[in-house]
Order: structure tokens, then C-alpha cells, then sequence
């Protein structure tokens, strides 16, 4: 589960509400606000496209056609995808599963042993960006007529911007502050449908992160042991900025990972296999809660995790990290780097 909340295009000459045909076992629906929702098993999708009716359908039309065969093609590469990556791994033979393996393959460096890496780390990106390819590449002619796009994997984001407009496109961007917060509002909103008056937290988002065209951003990913995978560290939640969503998706994985200290009561873990028998983390010990820890522990999880997040700016894998622990956090791009109390809700 990601904590990047992107905030929605209008999209022009929208139809109403309908399901669309999918073959091979994928759902589509075009949603009331006019973004597509693609539903395979575990993969969700929400995509969003902004320009002339006719761009916005050829782009739905090619999310449509590509994803149908997407989770079939994963499904027959699993056990190579799942299996520790070295920096002699063979390719795998699918489109997604390459993309999944040349955003994990320049970490394998670092990576070995027990302390080992899977292109799965990528699958969410993977799928975002292929989808998102796909879309451009169907227009054809009238991609030139879609404005921007993007394609949300359950908060893997992949970003589309047309660099030449006579307007400037950008998304806007909410780094969430706590996702338990965010939750929380769903709650609250069930609660007063209900009568039960209930006070929404206040601060659900650190800040606002502006993301234009030439800032090159292709790719947004969160991880953290409050998501929806399994993480190693004690990160509520660290953001990555990429040139595209799998890279984002790995660096978010292994950075929140990194957030991390040792030997806290504070922390509770269980092996990963014991959650999921098919979990690609084995036997590793993967975060199940965090109670308060002492800011000590906290500043030296984020230092970690800053310190890795500029060894990947550097080597050019990523733009920007940002990540919070229990209301710290740190923020890192090229020759800036914050460790601290989270600032006031603002830009970012």
C-alpha cells in the first residue's frame, strides 16, 4: 500500500460509469470521474489521462489490451522472479519481468547471502510502467493530444507529462505523514454516515511535492511496515521520486528497509514465511508492529536510511527520498539531505 496520494485529473469527454469486457479473468471499469480501474487477482489499477477525448480513449483502450495478459505472463516466470538475484542472473523472458529485473539487477551488488534481493521488489512499478508504455504507444499519432497520465499500482505510480504545452502539466503530489491517519479519515467518514459524530486527526499529509515535466520524475513509489507488503525496517513510510515507477519501487523497498534498528522490544517481527508461505523474504523477519521508540532509536533508523537513499541519488537510480518514523523523517535529493522533526504541512 502506497502513502503517495496523487490528486486526480479531470478527464474530458468522460462516458458514465460502465464495465468494459476483459478477457483472460481482468476486470475494467471507467470510473463515475472518468480514471479506468483494472482488476486482475492481486493487481489494482488506477489510471487517469488528461488531453483530447480521442487520446484519453486510444490510451484507456491500450491499458485494457495490455493488461488482460499481464498476471498470466508473471505467474509463468514466478520461480525465477522469487529467486535471489546476482549480478549473473539471467534475464527472464517477459516484458514485465525484465522491467522487474533491470531496476532490481543494479542493486544485486550490494545485496548478497542471507541479505539477498528478488526482482519481485519491482512487480508494482513493473506493472505501472508497462501499462503507462502501453498507453503511449497505442496513441500513435495522438499522443501528441494526451496531456499527462498515470497509471496507480496500489501507490507504485507511473508518470506520464507532455514536455511540450503551450500549458505547463504537472501532478501534485500528498506525502503522507501517517498512514494510519489517512486510514483513519475512511473510518471516521463510515462513522458519521452511521450518526456517530467521530474528529478526524489533523495532518494526514507532511506536504506537497509539485512534479513538472523537466523534472524528468517518470516513477513514484512508497514502502514501509504500515503498507500493504511485508517490510524489514520500522519506517511508517518512505517515498521515492524515479525516473520510473519500477526503480522507485525497489528503492522504496530497500531504503525502508534500511530504516531499521536492532534489538528493540519495541519492535515485533515474525518470519516472513509464516505470513505467506510463498513470500519471496523466506525466513527473514519481517516488522509486524512498532510501539514508541526512543528518539535515539529513531533518528538512528533515519540516518540509515538517508545514507542509502544518497548512495542512489548519486549513482543516479533515484531523485528524492523522503521517510518518517513515528513524526521524524528525512528528506534527500541531489546535495540536500534533512534528518529531523517533520515540518510544517506545506511544499516539499
Amino acid at each position: 500500500m502506497g502513502a503517495a496520494s496523487l490528486r486526480q485529473p479531470e478527464i474530458l469527454g468522460a462516458a458514465a460509469p460502465t464495465d468494459v469486457p476483459q478477457k483472460a479473468g481482468a476486470a475494467a471499469m471507467l470510473l463515475g470521474d472518468g480514471r479506468l480501474h483494472l482488476q486482475h487477482g492481486p493487481i489494482d489499477l488506477v489510471i487517469g489521462a488528461d488531453g483530447t477525448p480521442a487520446a484519453v480513449n486510444a490510451a484507456f483502450l491500450a491499458a485494457q489490451h495490455r493488461f488482460a495478459t499481464i498476471l498470466e505472463e508473471l505467474v509463468d516466470e514466478l520461480p525465477v522472479l522469487r529467486a535471489p538475484m546476482q549480478a549473473a542472473s539471467p534475464p527472464p523472458h517477459g516484458v514485465v519481468a525484465r522491467r522487474m529485473w533491470q531496476a532490481a539487477r543494479c542493486h544485486t551488488g550490494r545485496y548478497k547471502g542471507k541479505n539477498y534481493l528478488t526482482a519481485m521488489a519491482a512487480v508494482a512499478g513493473a506493472v505501472a510502467d508497462e501499462v503507462l508504455a502501453a498507453m503511449s504507444d497505442r496513441a500513435g499519432c495522438e499522443c501528441a493530444e494526451l496531456d499527462r497520465a498515470y497509471v496507480n499500482n496500489g501507490g507504485d505510480i507511473a508518470l506520464y507529462l507532455k514536455a511540450r504545452s503551450p500549458f505547463l502539466q504537472k501532478f501534485d503530489i500528498g506525502i503522507c505523514a501517517d498512514p494510519d491517519i489517512v486510514f483513519s479519515r475512511f473510518s471516521d467518514a463510515a462513522a458519521r454516515h452511521h450518526g456517530q459524530p467521530q474528529k478526524s486527526p489533523a495532518r494526514p499529509f507532511a506536504g506537497t511535492i509539485t512534479i513538472y515535466a523537466n523534472d524528468r520524475v517518470g516513477g513514484v513509489a512508497t514502502s514501509g511496515w504500515k503498507g500493504r507488503s511485508h517490510s524489514l525496517g520500522v519506517a511508517d513510510f518512505v517515498t521515492i521520486l524515479a525516473p520510473d515507477a519500477a526503480a522507485a519501487d525497489v528503492a522504496a523497498t530497500l531504503i525502508a528497509n534500511a530504516v531499521n534498528v536492532d534489538n528493540s522490544a519495541a519492535i515485533k517481527r515474525q518470519p516472513a514465511h509464516q505470513l505467506a508461505p510463498d513470500s519471496d523474504l523466506g525466513r527473514r523477519l519481517v516488522t509486524l508492529s512498532v510501539a514508541p521508540l526512543p528518539v535515539d532509536d529513531i533518528m538512528t533508523a533515519l540516518k540509515a536510511g538517508a545514507r542509502m537513499a544518497q548512495k542512489m541519488i548519486a549513482s543516479g537510480n533515484i531523485y528524492a527520498a523522503y521517510g518518517v518514523v513515528q513524526g521524524y523523517g528525512f528528506h534527500c535529493d541531489v546535495g540536500n539531505v534533512m534528518v529531523g522533526n517533520m515540518p510544517n504541512q506545506g511544499q516539499v
